[in-house]
Formats: C-alpha cells, structure tokens, sequence
C-alpha cells in the first residue's frame, strides 16, 4: 500500500496518492483514505477539496443510513480527463479514447495499410487521434497524452522502435519523436505485451499472473505484487521460441521450427490449414489476408469441421507446453490469455488449455487458474492508455520517459 508523507513540500506527490486511491477505490471515504495514505484527516480533507475544485473528483450520496454526520463516497468525475491509446499491429490500427475512470469513450479500428512506410503510418495516427478526440467532442486540454503499443524490441528510452519481427520495413523508427511533433502531444511508448498486461491488471482481481498475448506474433508479461515486470531492456516477454514440440512439421518459414509462434500465431495456423486443405495459402507477406485467412479457420472449426477442431486443438496443447514451461519457472497462480488473436481461438483453446498446462507443472497444483481476458482485442491499446495516466497521475516514477 503506499504511503503518504505529511511534508508539504511533497503535496503534489499527496495529491497523487489520494487520487489514485479513489481511482482504484471508487466509493471510498475521506477516514478511508486518512486510513489508507497515513496522511493526517486535514491534509486529505485539503486535497480533496483541491481534486473536488479541480474537477478530478466527486462526492457521492451516501448509500448507507446511519446517526451523526454519514462518510461521502469519492469517486473520480470520469470527465475529468483522458488519454488516447494506440495499438499498432501489422494487421489492424486501433485507438481508443480512455476516460480518468478507466472506461473506453470512443475507439476506432482500422485496417493496416501494407504499404504505409513509417512515415506514413505517423501521419495516419495523428490525423486518426485528432479525429477520434473531435468525434467525442472533448476538450483536448483534457486529453494528457498519446500512448502507442508496438511489437518489440524497441528502446523505450530514446523511444525508438527497432527491428520488429512483424513490422520489417521498420528499422531504428523514432516512432516517439515522430508523433510528438505531429500531434503536439505528450507521447509514450511501450511493448504491445506490456501494455496489454497493463490493462489486464486494471481490471482484474488478481495482483499476481502470467499473462500470454496472442497477435500477429506471440509474448508474454508478468505480474507480480500488482507491478508489471519489465526487464533489464524494458524488453521482457520474448517467448515465441520456446520449443514446445520437437517432432513438428516444417512450415517453412521463418520462425523456429515446433516452437511457440509456430503453434498459434496466424501466420503459421494459417500454413498449417492450408497443408491440411482447409484452405488455400495467403500471401504471407499480407497480415490483412493472414487475419482474415485465421478467421475463416476459427469459423470452420465453430462450425463443427474435424480437421480445422483437430488442428486447433493440437495448436492449444503446443502452447500448453510453453505456458508450463513459464509457470513452473514464474509459479504464478493465474494465466490469462489475450491479444487480437485470442477471440478467435479462445472456443479451440479454453476447453484444453487448463488440464493441459496442469499436465506440464513439476509440482502439481489443481489450485492454477487458465483462463482468458474479459477484454476485447483492443487490450494493447487501452494499456497505452492506462500508462499514460498512470505517467500522470500515479504517485511513482515511471519507468517510460514521454517525448
């Protein structure tokens, strides 16, 4: 829990630590807070009335009768401010347009233009941005930032995109930079998979879980205590080489062969399906056509077709092993599965993911849950988001430097 310090050379550091108290405690009280923050009743009385004044927060009515003078609920006024939220995945752009409260407002998904160069995708961005905060009807001095989710590696330092496996035109991108100056806003970057991470602890009751993120590619992120693990490099979550089966087939292509990304990223089930006969081969290089080709084999599988069942299900107990593999390193409690990807293969893959990943445990645990994200495939983008009012509002240093 944090504490509070009553130096009022550290108000602004109080402030923060009340607000986000009532950020993830809506309905708490003023002795609530007193008792949280081990601040003394006036100082949090005085920041109250300074959120109250500054529109970041609200009182409530109270919902409970009781004698002499009832405690006022706090929660914070949802129109207090936002943030934007950008996912770049090499198949679809999404945005979103996050409220103070956590909530989604707005969003905006669109197909990823093959051919767009850097250069271009950051002038797409900015005019997308600058639509979707007008299209909402905000008040853009409310909006404190752009966050942008991207498949690593990058340097979120110099906030440079390196050289992603799923983006290959992209080499050294200062993708931060970049839209700083074509926006005029505060910008954050980050990994897809720690973004994701993000907005699963957001919502989610569990402070300690491996999370595995299904895309175009594949990764993962931990959490452990309520924090985002992160790395040396800023870089964690690069799993897609694990090997989780030695006798599988070639798909000649350009990952490892039996490991992690060839089970389930669309690139590879696609390869798979089309050996099979299910379908006919995509252009690989056309992650529009990739995306639209592992629908057609999730639906074929719904609709009750053996051979697409039996491909998937075989593709859930490949990723059972590498999610063993991470579990009885990490003995975490939880594993939640997410990402763009997950919503189509979450019907193949939940019915076997949790005995299957129990099979691979060293020690036996019935107790660890598998199970998938309650959010949409637009996770990485509301991450971003979070992050960037967590770069704001949250009493600590982040980690991620804004341009």
């Amino acid at each position: 829990m944090l504490r509070g310090t009553n130096l009022p050379r550290l108000g602004d550091y109080n402030q923060a630590v009340i607000l986000d108290l009532i950020r993830r405690d809506p309905g708490t009280s003023r002795a609530d807070l007193q008792r949280s923050s081990g601040l003394a009743s006036q100082t949090v009385s005085n920041i109250a009335r300074r959120l109250l004044d500054a529109g970041m927060i609200r009182e409530s009515e109270p919902t409970e009768v009781v004698r002499g003078r009832p405690s006022i609920p706090l929660t914070v006024n949802a129109d207090g401010a936002f943030s934007v939220g950008v996912h770049v995945d090499p198949a679809l752009l999404t945005l979103v347009l996050v409220d103070v409260a956590g909530q989604v407002r707005h969003r905006q998904q669109l197909r990823m233009p093959q051919t767009a160069s850097p250069h271009e995708l950051t002038s797409l961005i900015a005019v997308s941005t600058g639509r979707l905060i007008r299209e909402f009807g905000v008040d853009r001095e409310k909006v404190l930032g752009l966050g942008i989710a991207v498949p690593g590696p990058l340097d979120v330092q110099t906030g440079v995109v390196l050289r992603p496996p799923q983006l290959p035109t992209w080499r050294d991108v200062h993708l931060r930079a970049d839209l700083h100056d074509a926006t005029g806003m505060p910008v954050l970057l980050d990994k897809d998979v720690t973004a994701a991470a993000t907005a699963e602890l957001r919502t989610s009751a569990s402070s300690d879980f491996l999370f595995v993120y299904l895309g175009s590619g594949v990764g993962a992120a931990v959490v452990i205590g309520g924090q985002v693990l992160r790395g040396d490099s800023n870089n964690i979550g690069e799993i897609g080489d694990i090997l989780v089966d030695p006798a599988a087939e070639d798909l000649g292509w350009g990952g490892r062969r039996g490991g992690l990304a060839a089970a389930c990223v669309p690139e590879a089930l696609v390869i798979q399906a089309a050996q099979a006969g299910l379908l006919p081969l995509p252009d690989l290089h056309d992650y529009l056509a990739l995306d639209d080709a592992c629908t057609t084999l999730s639906e074929l599988a719904a609709n009750g077709d053996a051979t697409a069942s039996q491909l998937l299900e075989r593709a859930a107990r490949r990723v059972a092993v590498g999610i063993g593999v991470l579990v009885n390193f990490l003995d975490v409690p939880r594993v939640v599965l997410g990402g763009p990807t997950w919503k189509r293969l979450s019907g193949a893959f939940l019915p076997v993911l949790e005995d299957a990943v129990r099979a691979e445990l060293i020690v036996p645990r019935d107790s660890l849950a598998v199970v998938g994200s309650t959010l949409s495939e637009q996770i990485a983008a509301q991450g971003a988001a979070e992050l960037v009012m967590d770069h704001f509002l949250a009493p600590h240093a982040s980690v991620l430097l804004m341009e």
